[in-house]
Order: structure tokens, then sequence, then C-alpha cells
């Protein structure tokens, strides 16, 4: 089968092969200095650390230096021959001092641990990213620190409850693990677990994830615009990167709350080079829930993890990740016509290396897993609809640097196996199976100009040999600070066009569903289509204050959507649907030694446009155009917080305007006629007529959730009691309005919480 080439992607390939070319040559002009920072005390990388490096053969020369990144990496580059001083420091550490001799080797490795220390140091230190305002173009990095914050109930923060905090992010109810971002649906969502695929990560109970703040090292949250190396996914990226097991001792911990209860224990298997984390965490509340709240929540949800990481003594990392999650139940307990039992799991299994060759100018990432889900619906013995999907993958991504310049080139292939059966959901689409297989790969360049603008250009390019075309997918990201590293005001912006083949089909005018069916495009082979585009500030105001915003447009095609009907009915078949969603965000944060302080408002709208030809009949007008029940107008965070030490308290109190819904219009009988009957006494089975879709809105949605904690330590550990309120208030919250049964399904209520946490030392 021949596969057909654009001249723009024979056009990157001789860009990248020139480059491939050049690298020898341009590698021996300059000596390279690199390696990885980490914390003494666990092993853990150290994000923001200072490297500074000064040539003591000529003091009168600049003195060079670098900031380590998320992995705890650094790269000093275009280094003479010669003797030079080293200094590496953080906040809160001894800082490291060395003298080397370069000239010998073309590229000098230096990896080091620095020694936690209770002294500040006095010179001024890069802080690690994280933070709700610091956003460049669409990108939010989430620290551990700031999943903390959130009240949760349970003994540690969660991803989920964090991510619920963000303008542009919507959860429909405390149920059924769905989250939309900017417009996008929850499959529009890439999900990455150490880089490997995970498809539904959100538990049942809407405040837990897969991704508890124990487990977190850092999440790269992509709202729009993201680069060249993510595919697949046209809404958003939630990139995963979990924290290595501590290499000097063992420890772990445990906890019980009124939800969950878990046990977590990490430690080296062979001191300072490999080391395990390994996770269990299993829910209770489907037992305690009569007691707490006096009424049944009959969910049950969970989740296993382990991470075995090897370093090298030039610290080339690699590991091997595996995660299960489980969950069931029925999303509201008290239908008694459907009683509809919701059943997911997921198995996530892979390795990764992060190495640099020596003498090689390139930094080396391979990752290769499995990831499968399972989806079911209907009764719990026999489901009436479920849906599987298994991918195996591989990407390899190679990093060089060249002056202020880094090169990204990376290349991947993935199957997908897909197996679904929707009984009479979707008629068009009712069982099936089938198989994807694409690969393809990327390439950017990450330049910064006067360490003032960095813009990175980059294209992707997906090929799928046997069944849809090739897809190249350019995409732009820029970064501009006024005052260079040290200003403080920063301007950012992204556009890119963006294509999704493997889809997940959904009811929506069902808002409490839970179940996605994976399948290939249903309608005309049609691949979903975005364009991305967003601009952004940031801005410190005074010491305390910083504050950011962001406005942003995404343009949808080839949305599979049901199609509407005036009568309410369990069948549907599928269209096609265009979209716009577009909107604004603002965001202010004040932090001032123990107290911390967080306020966010979002504006959005999103609508679809879809063409159906008994929506001319009934309504006048062929094309339909509605607000999806995902399109929440108004959003409101606000998060005060306070950290004492041993003592921690926070509160959250949100609010969001009301979601779309479907008005009934009126009542009638429907009377078969497939045998004859005497209308004077059989009058039929009453239906619900509904005008047009989504023209009225839901009741607004707020919330108030707090807790405080506190720490008492012991010889061997700490003891952590933590009490709190999820809905303080006991506000009556809409979850949704059952379109057949015309009838109103709340939120949960006040639940009070006592939470429990040991840790060993």
């Amino acid at each position: 089968m021949r596969v057909k080439f654009s001249p723009a992607f024979v056009l990157v390939l001789g860009f990248v092969g020139i480059w491939l070319g050049a690298a020898p040559a341009l590698a021996q002009r300059q000596v390279t200095l690199r390696g990885f920072i980490t914390d003494q005390a666990d092993g853990q990388p150290l994000t923001g650390a200072n490297v500074a490096v000064q040539n003591l053969d000529d003091p009168g020369q600049t003195i060079r230096g670098a900031v380590s990144d998320k992995d705890g990496f650094y790269q000093v580059n275009q280094l003479a021959a010669g003797r030079y001083g080293v200094r590496i420091s953080f906040i809160g550490y001894a800082a490291y001092t060395d003298t080397l001799a370069l000239g010998l080797d073309l590229f000098v490795t230096l990896s080091v641990e620095l020694a936690p220390s209770e002294e500040a140091l006095d010179e001024v230190v890069v802080q690690a990213e994280g933070g709700a305002t610091k956003v460049e173009a669409g990108l939010q990095t989430v620290r551990p620190k700031d999943l903390e914050r959130i009240p949760t109930p349970d003994a540690s923060g969660d991803l989920a409850t964090y991510l619920q905090s963000l303008p542009g992010v919507v959860s429909l109810g405390d149920r059924g693990g769905q989250l939309f971002i900017r417009g996008g649906t929850p499959s529009q969502n890439l999900v990455l677990l150490d880089g490997l695929l995970i498809y539904q990560p959100f538990h049942i109970i809407g405040f837990f994830s897969a991704f508890p703040q124990d487990l977190v090292s850092y999440v790269d949250v992509y709202a729009g615009g993201f680069g060249a190396r993510y595919n697949g996914r046209i809404s958003s990226v939630i990139d995963v990167s979990t924290r290595e097991g501590n290499k000097q001792f063992f420890e772990g911990a445990g906890s019980i709350s009124p939800f969950l209860s878990s046990v977590r224990v990490e430690g080296p298997l062979r001191a300072g080079t490999l080391s395990i984390l390994a996770s269990m965490r299993r829910s209770v509340v489907e037992r305690l829930s009569p007691t707490i709240i006096g009424e049944d929540l009959p969910f049950r949800f969970g989740d296993l993890f382990f991470k075995l990481q090897h370093t090298d003594r030039i610290n080339n990392r690699c590991s091997l990740s595996g995660m299960h999650t489980y969950d069931q139940g029925r999303i509201d307990p008290k239908d008694e016509i459907r009683r509809d039992v919701f059943k997911w799991n997921n198995i996530v299994l892979g390795g990764r290396c992060f190495v640099f060759p020596a003498e090689s100018p390139v930094l080396l990432d391979v990752n290769t897993g499995l990831s499968y889900v399972k989806n079911e619906v209907g009764s719990p013995d026999a489901p009436e609809r479920s849906s599987n999907a298994l991918q195996a993958g591989s990407e390899i991504n190679l990093t060089r640097f060249a002056g202020d310049t880094e090169f990204h080139l990376g290349i991947f292939a993935r199957m997908n196996w897909l197996d679904f059966r929707t009984a009479e959901q979707f008629q068009n689409i009712a069982t099936d199976d089938g198989v994807l297989f694409a690969f393809g790969g990327y390439f950017d360049a990450e330049m910064t100009f006067n360490d003032a603008l960095k813009v990175t250009p980059g294209v992707a390019l997906v090929i799928h040999p046997l069944n849809y075309p090739t897809s190249l997918e350019p995409r732009l990201r820029a970064v501009w600070k006024p005052g260079g590293e040290e200003g403080s005001r920063e301007f950012s912006a992204a556009l890119g066009i963006y294509r999704q083949t493997l889809v997940g089909v959904t009811d929506e005018r069902d808002a409490g569903s839970a179940f996605i069916a994976w399948m290939p495009p249903p309608v005309n082979d049609a691949q979903s289509r975005a364009i991305h585009a967003l601009v952004g500030f940031q801005q410190q105001v005074g010491r305390w204050f910083r504050l950011a915003g962001e406005g942003y447009y995404k343009r949808l095609n080839s949305l599979p959507i049901p199609i509407w009907s005036t009568i309410a009915r369990f069948t549907t078949t599928l269209t096609l649907a265009k979209g716009d969603a577009y909107g604004f965000d603002t965001r202010l944060e004040f932090q001032r030694k123990a107290l911390y302080a967080y306020a966010s408002y979002g504006y959005s709208w999103t609508e679809y446009f879809a063409q159906q030809d008994n929506f001319g009949l009934w309504f006048g007008e062929p094309i339909q155009r509605y607000n999806p029940p995902h399109d929440r107008r108004h959003q409101v965070n606000l998060l005060l917080s306070l950290d004492l030490g041993k003592f921690k308290a926070s509160a959250r109190w949100q609010y969001g305007s009301g979601l779309p819904y479907t008005r009934p219009l009126g009542f009638d009988e429907l009377i078969s006629l497939r045998t004859l009957v005497d209308v004077r006494t059989v009058y039929g089975t009453p239906r619900v007529l509904y005008e047009r879709p989504y023209q009225g809105r839901l009741p607004d949605y707020h919330r108030l959730d707090v807790s405080v904690e506190r720490a008492f330590p012991f010889r061997h550990g700490t003891l952590t009691v933590q009490a709190g309120a999820i809905n303080l208030y006991d506000r009556a919250n809409l979850f949704y309005f059952d379109l057949f049964t015309v009838r109103r399904v709340d939120q949960l209520p006040l639940i009070p919480n006592l939470s429990i946490k040991y840790e060993t030392r």
C-alpha cells in the first residue's frame, strides 16, 4: 500500500536530516557540562536549582549558568577549555562548590546530591515551577504543594480536586469522573502516566483520581495550544510524572478517611541506585455512608500503583511503572427505573529510560508500554453496553542543545485494538470491533533570543497506513519576557492544528452517564479536528501578588454527537457537528510566608452546529445550534490556605453558573398500532416531548469545602489528624435533570470527615 507524503513532510525530513548530520561537527566546538541535581535525603530531583559556572583562567568573563528542569537535569553549553569554578545551590539546601578542568572530554557529567539545610541562602534563587498563575501559553505545572492546599475528604490531596479549581475546567458533578477542559469532552483529553496513556483515570467519586498527592512529582496541564510532542487528542493534555521511591531509607504511610483507606511503602532495593514505590487505595464510603450522612452511596473504587526506579553512577535513569484502577457504582442510586451500574477499570504497564550517551550532544528518552480500559454499564451480571480498548506503543524522543536552541525530535508507533457493544443506544454502531495502527513523529526547535523571547515552532506527523489519510499538524508556541529572566512580566501565545482518530463516544443527552465507547471515527470515517489559538500574560505585582490572564479560541470539527428528537427515547443515531469554544480567565495569587490565597474567574462559551433533517420539520430550520451540557458560562474559585508546619487549614469556595438542559414541551400518549385496539379504552404509553435542545439553564452551583489538620511528631513517624467538611453549608446543588423521567438528581449533601494518617520516618 502506497503512502503519499506532502511537500511539507519532505521539507521537514530534509531539515531534520541536515540537523542530525551537522550534530557531530557542532559538538566538537565546545565543552558541555551536564548532569542531574537531586535531594541527598531521598534522591528526588530538585527543580529550579541554580548552576553557576565561572572561568577561573579569565575571571572577567561572564558567569555562565543554568537552572535544573522538572527532572533535575541541567546543561551548560559552549564552554571553552580551561579551569572552572562550579557552584550549585537551591533554597533550603547547602550549596555545592567544585573546581573542574574542562577540555579533555567534550561532554562532562557532574551529577550532585544537595544536602538539606535549615539555614536559608542569602542569594536570589529561582523557585521551583508551579503555582496557579504561572501559566505559559496554556501550560501550567502543578506540584504536590499545590494539591495539598485544596480541601479534600482524605488525608492527602488529589489531582482531580485541584483540576476542578482551575478556570476553564468543568465537572458536571461529584460523581462520574468526567472533566471538560475549555470546551472539550473527557475523551478529547490526553492523560499520561509517566508517558503512558491512561484512558479513564478519574474515579466515580469526583474528588479522587488515580493521582494522589503522595505519588505525584509534577503534572504538566495543557488547557490548549500544546506542542508537537503530543498528538492523538484535540482538547487538552494532562501529563503526570510520578516521583521516585526513597533511595536511602525505607518509609511508609497508612491512612483512613470516610471515603478511602490507603497504604504506601517505598525504599531502596539497592542503596542509592534502585528504589521501589508502591501504593494501594480502596474505598470505604459504601460501608460508612449510611452512618455519616444517613444514605447509601453505593460506590466502590480504588487503585494499585508501583514504580521501580534505577539510577546508574552518571544518573542515567530507567523505570518500570504499573497501575490498576477500578470503579463501580450507580451514578444515581435512587433511579428505580433503569438501575444502571457503571463499571470501568484501567491497566497500565510500561518502562521508560532517560539517558545521555557518552560523547553525544543528544539526550535520549525512550518509552514503551501497554494501556487497557474496560467500560460497562447495565445490570451488574449482564451489562447491556460495553467497550474495551487496548493500546500498545513505543516512542523515542531526542533532545539536542545547540547554543540557545533546544531541538526536539521524536518518533512513535502505536496499535489500538477496539471492541464495543452499545446495544441500541447508538443505532448505527450497535456492535463492532476494529484495529487502528499509527506511526509518525514530531520535530520542534525551542529558540531563545536575548534571554527575552522564546519561540518554539514545530510539526507533528501522524500516518495511518491502513485506514486514514496522513495528518501533518503544525504548532507554534512563544513566550516573551520584556525584562529578560529577571523581569516581572511575561506574555505568551500558542497556535496549532490537532486531529483525533480514536474517539470516545458518549450520549450527551444524559449528563449522568459515565459510559464511553472507544472506537474509530463512527460517521463517514471523519477524524475529529481542532484549531487552537490563545494569548496570555502573567505579572508580578509587588512582592506578594501575582496576576495572570489568558484568552483562547478553539475551532472544532467532525465531532460525533447524537441526533436530537422532540421525543424522549433511549436510542439514537450519530451525526457530525462543528463547534466553537472560546473564553478567557483571570487568576490572582497572594503568598506571604505561611499564608496563601488564590482567586480566579473564568468565562467560556461553547456552541455546536449540526445538520439534521428532522430538525427543519420540527423547528423550521435545518441547522441544530446548541450549547452542549458542559457549557458553563461563569466560574469563580476562592482559596485560602494557612501552613504553620504542624498546623494547616484551608478553605475553598467555588461557584459555577447553570449548565444547559432541555426543557419539556409537553406530554402525549403513544398508542401501538401493531394490533387493533380500542382507543376509547386504551390510552397508550405516556411520553415527554421536548423543545429545542439545551435552551434552558439549570440552577447555579456553589459550595464551600474546609479542612483543618494537626501533625503530631513521634520518634519514628508523624501522626496527622484532619477534620473538615464537604459542602459545609449543605447547598442542594443539582447534579443533573433526568430527561426521561423528568426528575431532579442532586449532588452530595454536607459530608463531615475525619481522616487519620501515619507516616514512618
